[in-house]
Protein backbone atom coordinates (compact mmCIF):
# COMPACT_ATOMS: atom_id res chain seq x y z
CA UNK A 1 0.00 0.00 0.00
CA UNK A 2 2.91 2.35 0.93
CA UNK A 3 4.91 1.40 -2.43
CA UNK A 4 1.13 2.44 -4.21
CA UNK A 5 1.11 5.96 -2.60
CA UNK A 6 4.69 6.33 -2.91
CA UNK A 7 4.17 5.65 -6.74
CA UNK A 8 1.04 8.13 -6.81
CA UNK A 9 2.79 10.78 -5.32
CA UNK A 10 6.10 10.27 -7.71
CA UNK A 11 3.97 10.15 -10.76
CA UNK A 12 2.02 14.08 -9.43
CA UNK A 13 5.64 15.43 -9.04
CA UNK A 14 6.57 14.01 -12.30
CA UNK A 15 3.76 15.66 -14.15
CA UNK A 16 4.18 19.00 -12.59
CA UNK A 17 7.71 19.15 -13.48
CA UNK A 18 6.95 18.58 -16.80
CA UNK A 19 4.19 21.45 -16.61
CA UNK A 20 6.11 23.74 -15.53
CA UNK A 21 9.17 23.26 -17.49
CA UNK A 22 7.28 23.57 -21.15
CA UNK A 23 8.60 25.77 -22.99
CA UNK A 24 6.99 29.24 -23.81
CA UNK A 25 4.57 29.03 -27.02
CA UNK A 26 6.32 31.44 -29.97
CA UNK A 27 3.71 34.07 -29.71
CA UNK A 28 4.73 34.76 -25.64
CA UNK A 29 8.59 34.32 -26.60
CA UNK A 30 8.00 36.89 -29.41
CA UNK A 31 6.10 39.73 -27.49
CA UNK A 32 8.92 39.05 -24.77
CA UNK A 33 11.68 39.33 -27.20
CA UNK A 34 10.40 42.07 -29.19
CA UNK A 35 11.55 45.63 -28.17
CA UNK A 36 9.09 48.91 -28.86
CA UNK A 37 10.55 50.93 -31.56
CA UNK A 38 10.26 54.12 -30.24
CA UNK A 39 11.90 55.75 -27.44
CA UNK A 40 12.75 59.14 -26.06
CA UNK A 41 16.20 60.31 -26.20
CA UNK A 42 17.60 63.55 -24.93
CA UNK A 43 16.58 65.79 -27.98
CA UNK A 44 12.98 64.80 -27.76
CA UNK A 45 13.13 63.19 -31.02
CA UNK A 46 11.17 60.07 -32.49
CA UNK A 47 12.92 56.86 -33.12
CA UNK A 48 10.29 55.40 -35.54
CA UNK A 49 12.77 56.48 -38.48
CA UNK A 50 13.78 60.01 -40.19
CA UNK A 51 11.00 62.93 -39.73
CA UNK A 52 9.86 64.65 -42.87
CA UNK A 53 11.79 67.88 -42.33
CA UNK A 54 9.84 71.29 -43.30
CA UNK A 55 11.71 73.60 -45.08
CA UNK A 56 11.82 77.07 -42.85
CA UNK A 57 11.76 79.41 -45.96
CA UNK A 58 8.25 77.71 -46.99
CA UNK A 59 6.48 79.86 -44.60
CA UNK A 60 8.43 83.01 -44.36
CA UNK A 61 6.88 85.54 -46.63
CA UNK A 62 7.69 86.13 -50.55
CA UNK A 63 9.58 89.36 -50.92
CA UNK A 64 7.30 92.01 -51.74
CA UNK A 65 8.11 95.42 -53.01
CA UNK A 66 8.63 98.27 -50.60
CA UNK A 67 5.99 100.10 -50.36
CA UNK A 68 7.65 103.25 -49.62
CA UNK A 69 10.98 104.96 -49.81
CA UNK A 70 11.12 104.37 -53.65
CA UNK A 71 11.52 106.51 -56.29
CA UNK A 72 9.26 107.23 -59.80
CA UNK A 73 9.89 108.49 -63.01
CA UNK A 74 8.50 108.55 -66.37
CA UNK A 75 6.41 110.56 -68.36
CA UNK A 76 2.59 111.67 -68.49
CA UNK A 77 0.56 113.69 -70.73
CA UNK A 78 -1.63 117.13 -69.55
CA UNK A 79 -1.05 119.95 -67.63
CA UNK A 80 1.53 121.68 -67.10
CA UNK A 81 3.44 121.04 -70.57
CA UNK A 82 1.27 118.87 -72.60
CA UNK A 83 3.81 116.18 -72.31
CA UNK A 84 5.68 116.24 -69.15
CA UNK A 85 8.65 114.10 -67.66
CA UNK A 86 8.19 112.74 -64.37
CA UNK A 87 10.73 112.24 -61.24
CA UNK A 88 9.11 111.83 -57.48
CA UNK A 89 10.06 110.07 -54.44
CA UNK A 90 7.70 108.48 -51.93
CA UNK A 91 9.45 108.69 -48.09
CA UNK A 92 6.78 107.16 -45.84
CA UNK A 93 3.79 109.03 -45.78
CA UNK A 94 5.01 111.92 -48.12
CA UNK A 95 5.52 112.60 -51.88
CA UNK A 96 6.97 114.81 -53.64
CA UNK A 97 7.05 115.23 -57.17
CA UNK A 98 8.07 117.81 -59.83
CA UNK A 99 7.05 117.41 -63.82
CA UNK A 100 6.96 119.62 -66.48
CA UNK A 101 8.85 119.85 -70.21
CA UNK A 102 10.28 122.85 -72.32
CA UNK A 103 9.45 122.09 -76.29
CA UNK A 104 9.64 125.32 -77.50
CA UNK A 105 10.16 128.75 -76.71
CA UNK A 106 6.54 129.63 -76.07
CA UNK A 107 5.36 125.77 -75.16
CA UNK A 108 6.70 124.94 -72.05
CA UNK A 109 5.56 124.27 -68.52
CA UNK A 110 6.68 123.46 -64.70
CA UNK A 111 4.44 122.05 -61.55
CA UNK A 112 5.65 120.80 -58.24
CA UNK A 113 3.88 118.66 -56.34
CA UNK A 114 3.95 118.13 -52.27
CA UNK A 115 1.59 115.24 -51.26
CA UNK A 116 0.49 113.03 -48.04
CA UNK A 117 0.13 109.30 -49.01
CA UNK A 118 -3.24 108.03 -47.09
CA UNK A 119 -3.64 104.45 -48.57
CA UNK A 120 -0.44 102.58 -49.57
CA UNK A 121 0.18 98.78 -50.80
CA UNK A 122 2.94 96.87 -52.52
CA UNK A 123 0.85 97.62 -55.59
CA UNK A 124 -0.96 100.78 -55.40
CA UNK A 125 -0.68 104.64 -53.44
CA UNK A 126 -3.39 106.83 -53.32
CA UNK A 127 -2.72 110.28 -51.76
CA UNK A 128 -3.61 114.33 -51.70
CA UNK A 129 -1.13 116.84 -53.78
CA UNK A 130 -0.78 120.40 -53.21
CA UNK A 131 0.37 121.65 -56.15
CA UNK A 132 1.79 124.81 -58.02
CA UNK A 133 3.04 125.16 -61.68
CA UNK A 134 3.13 127.56 -64.64
CA UNK A 135 3.07 127.12 -68.75
CA UNK A 136 3.37 129.51 -71.83
CA UNK A 137 1.79 128.31 -75.26
CA UNK A 138 1.14 129.79 -78.48
CA UNK A 139 -1.56 128.41 -80.08
CA UNK A 140 -2.08 128.74 -83.86
CA UNK A 141 -5.36 130.64 -84.83
CA UNK A 142 -7.33 129.74 -81.99
CA UNK A 143 -11.13 130.31 -82.10
CA UNK A 144 -12.34 132.99 -79.78
CA UNK A 145 -14.27 131.53 -76.78
CA UNK A 146 -12.71 127.94 -77.02
CA UNK A 147 -10.21 126.34 -74.33
CA UNK A 148 -11.02 128.65 -71.17
CA UNK A 149 -9.15 132.14 -72.33
CA UNK A 150 -10.11 135.11 -70.55
CA UNK A 151 -8.31 137.20 -73.26
CA UNK A 152 -6.19 136.55 -76.62
CA UNK A 153 -2.95 138.62 -76.78
CA UNK A 154 -1.85 139.65 -79.76
CA UNK A 155 1.58 140.63 -79.39
CA UNK A 156 0.99 143.86 -80.72
CA UNK A 157 1.78 146.15 -78.08
CA UNK A 158 -0.54 149.27 -79.34
CA UNK A 159 -3.58 150.50 -77.48
CA UNK A 160 -7.02 149.23 -79.15
CA UNK A 161 -5.07 145.94 -80.63
CA UNK A 162 -3.49 144.52 -77.99
CA UNK A 163 -6.37 141.29 -77.91
CA UNK A 164 -8.04 139.58 -80.43
CA UNK A 165 -11.69 139.95 -79.06
CA UNK A 166 -11.78 143.24 -78.57
CA UNK A 167 -13.38 144.85 -75.58
CA UNK A 168 -16.01 148.06 -76.07
CA UNK A 169 -12.87 150.76 -75.62
CA UNK A 170 -10.64 148.54 -78.44
CA UNK A 171 -13.69 149.13 -80.75
CA UNK A 172 -14.21 152.95 -80.08
CA UNK A 173 -10.03 153.62 -80.71
CA UNK A 174 -9.62 151.63 -83.74
CA UNK A 175 -13.24 153.23 -85.04
CA UNK A 176 -11.48 156.17 -84.03
CA UNK A 177 -8.17 155.35 -86.24
CA UNK A 178 -10.08 154.02 -89.18
CA UNK A 179 -11.87 157.66 -89.21
CA UNK A 180 -8.48 159.36 -88.64
CA UNK A 181 -6.00 156.95 -91.03
CA UNK A 182 -7.62 154.59 -93.07
CA UNK A 183 -4.44 153.00 -94.22
CA UNK A 184 -2.84 152.64 -90.91
CA UNK A 185 -6.10 150.81 -89.45
CA UNK A 186 -5.82 148.31 -92.12
CA UNK A 187 -1.90 148.05 -91.31
CA UNK A 188 -2.85 147.40 -87.50
CA UNK A 189 -5.79 144.90 -88.53
CA UNK A 190 -3.62 143.06 -90.90
CA UNK A 191 -0.90 142.84 -87.66
CA UNK A 192 -3.51 141.43 -85.04
CA UNK A 193 -5.79 139.44 -87.21
CA UNK A 194 -6.52 135.81 -86.19
CA UNK A 195 -3.80 133.92 -88.46
CA UNK A 196 -1.06 135.63 -86.08
CA UNK A 197 0.25 133.84 -83.24
CA UNK A 198 -0.98 134.56 -79.67
CA UNK A 199 0.99 133.73 -76.50
CA UNK A 200 -0.85 132.28 -73.69
CA UNK A 201 0.57 132.38 -70.00
CA UNK A 202 -0.87 131.26 -66.90
CA UNK A 203 0.39 130.88 -63.06
CA UNK A 204 -1.43 128.14 -60.66
CA UNK A 205 -1.91 126.30 -57.30
CA UNK A 206 -4.30 123.57 -57.04
CA UNK A 207 -5.32 120.39 -55.44
CA UNK A 208 -5.54 117.09 -56.75
CA UNK A 209 -5.74 113.66 -55.99
CA UNK A 210 -3.28 111.16 -56.81
CA UNK A 211 -3.29 107.47 -57.41
CA UNK A 212 0.04 105.14 -58.70
CA UNK A 213 -1.16 102.05 -59.63
CA UNK A 214 1.48 99.47 -60.00
CA UNK A 215 2.80 101.91 -63.40
CA UNK A 216 -0.06 103.56 -64.11
CA UNK A 217 -0.20 107.10 -63.01
CA UNK A 218 -3.46 109.09 -62.80
CA UNK A 219 -3.85 113.00 -61.08
CA UNK A 220 -6.91 114.67 -60.89
CA UNK A 221 -7.78 117.98 -59.33
CA UNK A 222 -8.64 121.81 -60.09
CA UNK A 223 -6.46 125.05 -59.38
CA UNK A 224 -6.80 128.56 -59.69
CA UNK A 225 -4.35 130.90 -60.63
CA UNK A 226 -3.68 134.31 -63.08
CA UNK A 227 -2.57 134.80 -66.78
CA UNK A 228 -5.06 134.36 -69.53
CA UNK A 229 -7.37 131.15 -68.34
CA UNK A 230 -10.76 131.49 -66.60
CA UNK A 231 -11.17 130.45 -62.68
CA UNK A 232 -11.19 127.22 -62.01
CA UNK A 233 -8.91 125.40 -64.16
CA UNK A 234 -9.01 121.46 -64.41
CA UNK A 235 -5.71 120.27 -64.39
CA UNK A 236 -4.85 116.18 -64.78
CA UNK A 237 -1.93 113.81 -66.05
CA UNK A 238 -1.91 110.68 -67.29
CA UNK A 239 1.01 108.52 -68.17
CA UNK A 240 3.23 105.55 -67.20
CA UNK A 241 6.18 105.98 -64.22
CA UNK A 242 8.83 102.84 -63.60
CA UNK A 243 9.77 103.18 -59.87
CA UNK A 244 12.60 101.45 -57.72
CA UNK A 245 10.62 99.17 -55.55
Amino acid sequence: MNRFFYLILLTSLLSSSLLFSEPASSGDKKDKEETPEWSPDPNKKSKFGKEDELDPNTFLPKNQPKSTNFWVYGATIGSPASINLNLGYYYKDIVVRVSGGSWRSHWNGGQVDLGYTFWKTPVIAHSISIVAGSFNVDPYSPEVGRGGQTSYPTGLNIPGYQYRDPKYEDQFIRAYVAEVNPDLALLLEYKSRDTQKVYLKQQYIGLTYDILLGNFFLQLGGGIGQGDYKNPQILMQMGYLFDTR
